[in-house]
């Protein structure tokens, strides 16, 4: 009798952690949540069988339309849509709006939740390229009757397109090209190195990273700790942003690409797709870019966002192309982290104006004879 009863106390209490849990979870999820209107929403098949979603951002009232391209911005690792759009007064999509831009939000297949475990397991970086990319370029174009767009990636969002271009996705279809926080290459600490090499790519795990922010968020910004400077300078976050930012973007990293970057890692950390690097193919692009880097980001630092500067365009001299470096060394107010410089306190007046104005310049003389077609 006592075990019967000591095992039902057990399962009592399991239960009531699960629904402790679950309450903690709907509470603090429905407190931080920020709902952002969207003038259309769509959901695409992509031809391997999952999906991803074009957002089309509003214009605020009194903006009056551009003529310019509408600009497309595709998100990092770990994120959703909301990387570029965490709040109206956090977001660069609504900052371009506000210009007049015409401006679509790309959740790629890494950013949706939730997904079956078939559609997991495709979720990868070449899956990505050949199809994501693809799909969301094509789509903005044909709803919009644009010949081109303007491209903004964050992170992963521009590793993607280092591997894309002129590959899946024709240079002709994007107009210039804005990098944030988007390395070249990936490089680990040598002692994860030397690890990775002895884990078999399908033991490689996913990484819950959605219900951890989830749970803790509430309590992110009662104590820094040394995982709190590792993806963004909580120095330059304002208040309630870091928890914020845990509800409303943080998505899982799916273990096949976990697999993916470890593997680009394991291979000297170039970044590989169609069994070829990416940094490679970028030396005949024609496409003016804007590369922006942080001096105290942890996972995406200055000199690996200069590996694939210094790929763009190296046979196309006449291309023009910047390198912006945001931090205190360069007058602005705190060192931009990883993700600070997407929703950091200053971004709205040090960061977003750069991007903007590069965006808004008018078209570049076509280069000389022999360097290529006109931009």
């Amino acid at each position: 009798m006592t075990t019967t009863l000591l095992a039902a106390a057990v399962l009592v209490g399991i239960a009531l952690c699960v629904l402790a849990t679950w309450a903690h979870l709907r509470y603090w999820t429905a407190h931080l949540a920020i709902e952002l209107p969207y003038a259309h929403t769509e959901e695409i098949v992509t031809p391997d069988g999952t999906a991803v979603v074009l957002r089309r951002v509003p214009l605020p009232p009194g903006a009056a339309p551009s003529a310019a391209p509408p600009v497309l911005l595709v998100h990092g690792l770990g994120a959703n849509h909301r990387n570029q759009d965490l709040a109206a007064d956090r977001s660069l999509a609504r900052h371009l709006a506000a210009t007049g831009r015409d401006v679509w939000l790309l959740t790629l297949r890494s950013g949706r939740a939730p997904r079956s475990f078939a559609e997991r397991r495709r979720v990868r970086f070449e899956a990505m390229v050949d199809h994501d990319l693809p799909v969301a370029v094509r789509g903005v174009l044909e709803r919009t009757g644009a010949e081109a767009l303007d491209y903004v990636g964050f992170s992963m969002g521009g590793m993607l397109l280092y591997a894309a271009i002129g590959r899946t996705v024709p240079e002709a279809s994007i107009r210039r090209a804005i990098l944030v926080g988007s390395p070249g290459e990936v490089r680990v600490a040598w002692p994860l190195r030397v690890l990775l090499r002895f884990v078999p790519r399908v033991l490689v795990p996913t990484f819950h990273f959605r219900v951890l922010a989830r749970l803790f968020a509430f309590a992110s910004e009662w104590v820094a700790t040394p995982l709190h400077g590792v993806s963004a300078n909580p120095r330059n976050l304002s208040p309630g942003t870091t928890r914020s930012a845990m509800v409303n973007l943080v998505e899982d990293v799916p273990g096949p690409l976990n697999a993916d970057f470890a593997a680009f890692a394991l291979a000297g950390g170039a970044i590989r797709a169609g069994g070829a690097p990416a940094i490679a193919g970028l030396a005949r692009v024609a496409v003016p870019a804007l590369f922006v880097a942080g001096t105290a980001d942890k996972l995406a630092p200055e000199r690996a966002v200069r590996v694939a500067f210094d790929a763009w365009a190296a046979d196309r001299p006449a291309t023009p192309k910047r390198f912006v470096v945001v931090g205190r060394a360069h007058g602005h107010r705190h060192d931009y982290g990883h993700g600070d410089m997407a929703i950091g306190t200053h971004v709205v007046d040090e960061v977003f104006p750069t991007i903007a104005e590069f965006l808004a310049a008018p078209p570049v003389a076509p280069p000389a004879v022999g360097d290529g077609p006109p931009v």
